[in-house]
């Protein structure tokens, strides 16, 4: 909860920098993408198994703005889902799942661009925030009454790499990777790892 509350204050003072520093060149974007969720070890009470996840999806809109020559600043919101596959449950058995895991999160991010007099301009970024992820799980084969949903709130981070091309003087189309992941939230008492790779494809539009 503490490491929480003290990101949320850092990206209050954030937003509050970014507004007041608007008239650098504000710009809007949004990305759509494919979610490649890490397999998640799990951890209760020295109890050790495996969670695997199909291919998920991603969208994310942000609100940022220019600094100096090649920075640039954002606030974003993200919404990953990805569904679920198989559970191992070590000194056990492997059992298939039904149901998916949803991320929200709000971060911060911050971005260089690599400028080089053409209209392809690279760019690394990094970002801190938080994130809830919830797990709802519909159905586990062969084991009854397996109907839950829980959620937890943790920290988030994520880097990006990628490249934006100068459609027009204010629009840029974005091609990036990203590696997002989060502390590992408690779910009903167990610890689940979350890291993702995500490959995403958008906007980005400077006014």
């Amino acid at each position: 909860m503490k490491n929480l509350l003290a990101v949320l204050i850092s990206l209050a003072l954030f937003v509050g920098f970014t507004v007041s520093t608007a008239s650098a060149g504000v710009y809007i974007s949004g990305n759509l993408g494919a979610v490649f969720l890490n397999d998640a070890d799990l951890d209760e009470d020295g109890d050790t198994g495996e969670l695997t996840f199909d291919n998920g999806g991603v969208a994310t809109f942000a609100l940022g703005t220019t600094i100096g020559s090649a920075g640039r600043i954002e606030v974003e919101l993200a919404s990953r889902v990805s569904d679920f596959d198989e559970m191992k449950i070590d000194g056990w058995d492997t059992f298939d799942l039904n149901g998916d895991v949803t991320t929200g999160s709000f971060m911060g991010n911050v971005y260089y661009d690599f400028k080089n007099g053409s209209r392809f301009t690279p760019f690394i970024g990094g970002g801190l925030g938080f994130a809830n992820v919830e797990y709802d799980i519909d159905s586990v084969a062969g084991i009854d009454d397996t109907d839950t949903k829980e959620d937890d709130d943790v920290v988030a981070y994520q880097i990006m790499l990628g490249g934006g091309f100068a459609a027009t003087e204010q629009l840029s189309i974005d091609l990036q990777y990203r590696f997002f992941g989060t502390e590992d939230p408690d779910i009903d008492g167990v610890d689940i790892e979350y890291q993702s790779h995500n490959v995403m494809l958008g906007l980005r539009y400077s006014f």
